[in-house]
C-alpha cells in the first residue's frame, strides 16, 4: 500500500464521518455536498441477501434529487446513523469503492426503524481534490420495525 493509498483511504473515511453527521443533524447543503452531481442512491426496503431485494426503492439521481428526497424524507426525523469496519479497495488513483458495516435508527411521529446493514459505495476524486460519493447502495440484513411498516409514514419509502 502506498502513501497515497493510506491518505486516499483516511479522506474517503472522513467523508463517510461527515456522511453521518451531516443527515443526522439535517445539514442537507453540506450533505449533498459529499456527492457528485451525478450520483446515484439506491436503498433497499427490505432485508436484502446479497444485495437482491425484492422491494427495492425507486433510483435516486444527481445530487439536487438526493438533497431533496433526504430533506422530504427525513426533515421531522430523529437520526442515528452509524459505520464502521470499512473494506476500502482503491480501483484508480481517482477512483474507490467500500463497503461499511452501518446502523441506523429512524424515528418519527408514526414510524420507528433501527436496522443494521452495509453500504456499498463509489468514491470519484474531483478536480477541486475532494473524494465525493459517485454511487450510494444502502443494504440491510436486519431491521427491526418499532412502529409502522417499511413503507414508511404515510407509505413514503425510506
Amino acid at each position: 500500500m502506498t502513501i497515497d493509498e493510506l491518505v486516499a483511504f483516511e479522506q474517503i473515511k472522513q467523508l463517510k464521518a461527515r456522511y453521518c453527521h451531516h443527515i443526522d443533524y439535517h445539514e442537507w447543503d453540506a450533505y449533498a455536498d459529499l456527492f457528485t452531481q451525478d450520483a446515484t442512491l439506491d436503498t433497499d426496503t427490505a432485508v436484502s441477501t446479497m444485495g437482491r431485494d425484492p422491494q427495492p426503492q425507486p433510483q435516486v439521481k444527481g445530487r439536487a434529487q438526493i438533497r431533496a428526497f433526504l430533506d422530504q424524507l427525513l426533515s421531522k426525523a430523529f437520526t442515528v446513523h452509524q459505520v464502521h469496519s470499512p473494506i476500502i479497495e482503491m480501483t484508480s488513483p481517482t477512483t474507490a469503492k467500500a463497503i461499511w458495516a452501518m446502523e441506523d435508527v429512524v424515528e418519527m411521529p408514526g414510524f420507528h426503524l433501527h436496522a443494521r446493514g452495509h453500504y456499498r459505495e463509489t468514491y470519484c476524486k474531483e478536480a477541486d481534490g475532494k473524494w465525493r460519493i459517485a454511487s450510494l447502495h444502502l443494504t440491510r440484513t436486519r431491521i427491526d420495525m418499532l412502529e409502522g411498516s417499511t413503507t414508511g409514514p404515510e407509505s413514503m419509502v425510506i
